[in-house]
């Protein structure tokens, strides 16, 4: 291996071990959806949203267990530990792995500069850095989708039986276990595998399909205590939804989202990938193969998603690596028309603006909304021998999770003028955690209706996760505050990237800050 490819690697290491360990959760539905059912089967309890009710039953325990695996050796440890550790090694972790796979792959099938270039602008992706860290089906397709596109390198170039097999694996693990969706982007490559037909690679992956319909189907009818197959459900709630149902109802946005977002989660490499995803078939000498599994996923799932009213960031996660897949595809040729004498300088030059605007990014995210992890990480450290309520009001989109809270500490909510459906709890009086899952909750409703069971008092909260935009009384006493990025406020550019304290007196800083805070009742003290 090259010198550059050791290069790539360690800055792939260290970028993503950064995330792991201080990237926000972006997302609150990773939160309720993800960490808070996980933190129930670690520790008995946890919020929950009508997506667990068994009622309607659209999320998976199934997709939970792997970390549920990796999180409980660790729990002598304490939550917050657990966390990390979930982060760490099977988000993170897995994350790598599933990366340097694929660099693997596309170095044996392409070559070692088109390799390095993925490698390089995937590790530096501020995308990639919350993608891979995210507790999120649409991350596990996104890890998945790297599998299957080394998988699937290595069938074109071997033929190999295994390799398609492990292609279509993947691709249907991805969508089934994760996201099923997600199934779309194995389209091209399913196609064709049957064109190519062979009895023995198509028996090997109906083979495949059973050992993942069914572990999913038993574990899911297990905790929800009926036949359940949620990837079903998943379908028929978001495209078969009846009247005020479906993903709409939370609300729609234009085309211009998913623009603005992939340039801010990729800079001039979406460009470049989406270039590519149209011209790559006329650059490189077998079309086939990478139409298959580079251009063709990315296309579909683009038309697909783009065209949906509703639209959110991780929905696009599984085209991550696909995007630079197809923009490396692009840079290896620009630079091999680029004469020889400047085209060290003209790489180093593109390397370092990459690199430095990326990471400006990435700091900034940490630095600007990392506030609800830090500020809250305060509690983690507090005991009691009698239940202590973690109130939140027009903050409650914000609380990581409750991996953040001891034991016998309960987050609630209190009313904030928020008029959607707040996340309940799973009924801990139950003697069994199946009985908590199977348990059909009061209340609930898919149509986003508010209920105001959901709300507690606020004399009856000991502590009070807030920011400081309005006052509090005076039994409310701050334990910690740090900053966070005031969603009101006026922004310039350093909303969007970091910008060095030297080079703000050139350069417009302009962030607007509140204190997002963790406040202790004394009149409970």
């Amino acid at each position: 291996m090259s010198l550059y490819g050791y290069a790539a690697i360690a800055l792939n290491l260290a970028v993503r071990i950064y995330s792991g360990l201080f990237m926000i959760i972006s997302d609150c539905d990773e939160t309720y959806n993800y960490w808070e059912p996980l933190n129930l089967l670690l520790r008995g309890f946890g919020k929950q949203t009508w997506e667990y009710s068994p009622e309607y039953a659209i999320r998976s325990y199934a997709y939970l267990i792997p970390y549920y695996m990796v999180g409980a050796p660790f729990a002598v440890f304490g939550s917050l530990v657990q966390f990390y550790s979930i982060r760490l090694v099977a988000l993170i972790g897995f994350t790598i792995y599933c990366e340097l796979s694929l660099y693997f792959s596309i170095k044996r099938n392409f070559n070692r500069s088109l390799a390095n270039w993925w490698l390089f602008l995937s590790s530096i992706s501020p995308g990639m850095s919350h993608a891979g860290v995210a507790l999120l089906p649409s991350s596990f397709a996104m890890q998945c989708v790297m599998l299957a596109s080394a998988s699937g390198l290595d069938a074109f170039a071997t033929g190999s039986p295994a390799s398609y097999t492990g292609a279509i694996f993947w691709y249907v693990l991805g969508g089934l276990m994760g996201w099923p969706f997600a199934l779309a982007l194995g389209v091209s490559f399913g196609l064709y595998t049957l064109a190519k037909w062979n009895t023995r690679v198509v028996g090997s992956c109906i083979i495949a399909l059973l050992s993942i319909v069914a572990p999913i189907l038993l574990i899911d009818s297990y905790f929800y205590s009926k036949f359940v197959f949620v990837p079903l459900n998943i379908v028929t709630y978001n495209v078969f939804g009846g009247e005020g149902e479906g993903p709409d109802i939370f609300g729609v946005e234009p085309f211009s989202y998913y623009v603005m977002n992939l340039l801010l989660n990729f800079n001039i490499v979406a460009i470049i990938g989406y270039v590519g995803m149209a011209i790559n078939v006329v650059l490189y000498k077998k079309p086939l193969k990478v139409f298959v599994v580079s251009s063709a996923p990315m296309l579909i799932w683009t038309l697909v998603f783009f065209s949906q009213p509703h639209k959110e960031e991780r929905f696009l996660y599984p085209i991550y690596p696909l995007i630079t897949m197809n923009a490396s595809l692009v840079v290896v040729k620009v630079f091999s028309f680029i004469p020889p004498k400047i085209n060290k300088l003209m790489k180093l030059l593109t390397v370092a603006g990459l690199l430095v605007v990326s990471w400006l990014r990435i700091y900034n995210l940490v630095e600007n909304y990392s506030a609800p992890l830090t500020a809250t990480s305060s509690l983690s450290y507090l005991r009691s021998e009698t239940q202590v309520n973690v109130c939140a009001g027009k903050e409650w989109y914000h609380v990581p999770t409750s991996f953040f809270l001891p034991d016998n500490f309960r987050l609630k909510y209190i009313p904030s003028g928020f008029d959607g459906l707040l996340p309940g709890d799973f009924n801990e009086e139950l003697d069994t955690l199946q009985k908590m899952t199977s348990f059909v909750p009061l209340n609930m409703n898919n149509k986003n209706q508010f209920e105001p069971d959901k709300l507690i008092d606020e004399s009856t909260c000991d502590y009070l996760i807030d920011n400081n935009q309005e006052p509090h009384g005076q039994n409310w006493v701050v334990v910690r505050c740090d900053k966070l990025v005031n969603p009101d406020g006026n922004h310039g550019l350093g909303r969007l990237l970091y910008i060095p304290k030297p080079l703000r007196r050139f350069v417009p800083y302009n962030v607007e800050y509140m204190d997002f805070c963790v406040y202790e009742n004394q009149a409970k003290v």
